[in-house]
C-alpha cells in the first residue's frame, strides 16, 4: 500500500497562520522588550537607567495591538476551527475570552505603573513575567488537548512563581513564592496524573 501525503492549499495554511497570529505577535514582542531591558539597563554608556516605565508603556502598547489583531482576525475563527493536529480550537467562545484577557491584562498593567512608583520598583522583567503569562493563558483558553493545556498551565505558573517572590527583600514575598511553587508543584503533578490516566483509560477501552 502506498503511503498518501495530504497537502494543505496555501490559502488554508495562511489561514492557520493569521488565526495565531496575535500569540506569535505577542511572545515576539515579550521577547523583544526583554532584550531591550538587559541590553539598556546593563549600559554603562546611559549610566544603568530605570526601565521599569519604559518597558511598562512598550508592554502595554504590545497588549493593544495583540488586541486589534485579534480583533482583525475574528473572520477567521469559522475557518480555522482545529489546528495544528488538534492541539489548539478557534471559536467565538475562545475569542471572547481572549478579547477580555488582553483587556484584563490592559488595566493590571496601567494600575502597575502607581505600584512602581509608591514601592520605587526598578525591575522591568515584572512587566515581562506578565506578557508571558498573558501568552500562556492565550495559549490555554485555545487550548483543545491535554498536553497543550497542561503545558500553558505550566508556562503560566513559572511566570507567577517568579511574580510572587519579586520582592527579595520580603519576607512575605519570599514566603508567598514558596507556598506557591510547593501548592503549583502538588496541583500540577495531580493534573499530569489525572491527564495520563484518562488517556490511558481511553487508549484501553478502544483497543478492546
Amino acid at each position: 500500500m502506498k503511503a498518501e501525503f495530504v497537502i494543505s492549499p496555501p490559502s488554508h495554511m495562511f489561514n492557520l497562520f493569521l488565526a495565531v497570529f496575535p500569540e506569535i505577535f505577542i511572545i515576539n514582542a515579550t521577547f523583544i522588550l526583554l532584550i531591550h531591558g538587559v541590553v539598556f539597563s546593563t549600559s554603562k554608556k546611559d549610566s544603568y537607567p530605570p526601565l521599569v516605565s519604559n518597558v511598562g508603556w512598550l508592554g502595554l502598547l504590545s497588549v493593544l495591538i495583540t488586541l486589534l489583531l485579534l480583533a482583525a482576525g475574528a473572520p477567521l475563527c469559522t475557518i480555522a476551527l482545529s489546528f495544528w493536529n488538534h492541539f489548539f480550537r478557534r471559536d467565538n467562545l475562545t475569542y471572547f475570552c481572549q478579547i477580555l484577557l488582553l483587556l484584563s491584562t490592559a488595566g493590571t498593567i496601567s494600575m502597575c505603573f502607581d505600584f512602581f512608583e509608591q514601592e520605587r520598583f526598578d525591575a522591568f522583567e515584572f512587566i515581562v513575567l506578565i506578557l508571558l503569562s498573558t501568552c500562556s493563558m492565550l495559549l490555554m483558553i485555545s487550548a483543545y488537548d491535554l498536553i497543550a493545556m497542561y503545558l500553558a498551565i505550566e508556562l503560566q505558573s513559572l511566570c507567577f512563581y517568579v511574580i510572587a517572590a519579586s520582592k527579595r527583600k520580603n519576607e512575605f514575598s519570599t514566603e508567598a513564592g514558596l507556598k506557591y511553587l510547593i501548592l503549583g508543584a502538588f496541583s500540577s503533578g495531580i493534573l499530569l496524573f489525572g491527564c495520563d490516566w484518562t488517556t490511558t483509560d481511553q487508549f484501553c477501552e478502544t483497543s478492546l
